[in-house]
């Protein structure tokens, strides 16, 4: 059939960049959540080998101590988010026939404000998980191996929108599916905006199921959260984080 070169995506063959703009979105949102929330993992589990956190517990609430931590690494990933997807579109909207792309491609803006929000929200979720599993790994070895056992379900979403699966129907069953669905959304979600045409409807649905999920998220690690589990040299195993994630 005939090339589409209007949006970003598959259809566009004549243009490499137009054509790899969605996998580089999906891309650029998997390394970020991973990187923002894998840095509190490694915070939490350094400080219980020093001891601090048990220093800081004397003087702050568990609770309050967890918050502090997903929010402050939490604005630095959305900063680092921010500017990268700014510039994207910024070189995609004004530095177009330096790039070569062609007159009429349509980069929709609905990219950046959801964007932001579906980082936001991806972010919640899987920061809350890492904090959680922090609570529960004995050292920094442990944490390498619970990290992966945590992004398993963003791992998945990544690798089936990257392929022609979902590249080739990003408004298919399983594409939409895996873009509402809380813990693949981020990666689906970005996938879909980039190539436009998502309904309002499946935008607001998935904003709303994962921010449903990155409460009930936050709630349960902040509750691992306390004394009991920070100071137990059990090792880690992927049983126990769910059982204590869903405990009470």
């Amino acid at each position: 059939g005939e090339e589409d070169c209007s949006t970003p995506g598959s259809s566009c063959e004549s243009n490499a960049l137009v054509n790899l703009l969605p996998m580089i979105m999906v891309v650029l949102f998997f390394v970020l959540i991973n990187i923002s929330s894998g840095m509190l993992i490694t915070s939490i589990a350094t400080e219980k080998k020093n001891r601090v956190i048990e220093i800081l517990m004397v003087t702050v609430k568990p609770q309050e101590l967890f918050a502090g931590k997903i929010i402050g690494l939490g604005i630095a990933g959305l900063l680092q988010s921010a500017v990268w997807i700014g510039t994207i579109y910024a070189l995609m909207k004004f530095g177009g026939t330096t790039l070569g792309l062609p007159q009429e491609l349509h980069i929709p803006t609905s990219i950046i404000t959801w964007g932001i929000v579906y980082f936001m929200l991806g972010y919640a979720i899987y920061a809350s998980l890492m904090a959680g599993a922090g609570t529960l790994v004995p050292d920094l070895k442990a944490a390498g191996s619970a990290v992966w056992v945590i992004i398993i379900p963003l791992m998945l979403g990544y690798i089936i929108v990257v392929t022609p699966i979902g590249q080739n129907d990003p408004n298919g069953l399983l594409t939409a599916g895996l873009s509402m669905f809380p813990l693949t959304a981020p990666v689906a979600m970005i996938m879909r905006l980039t190539i436009g045409g998502v309904p309002f409807w499946q935008l607001s649905l998935g904003a709303v199921l994962m921010a449903l999920s990155a409460i009930l998220i936050v709630r349960a690690s902040a509750r691992m959260f306390q004394a009991q589990n920070l100071l137990s040299g059990q090792p880690f195993s992927a049983g126990r984080f769910f059982a204590a994630l869903f405990n009470r």
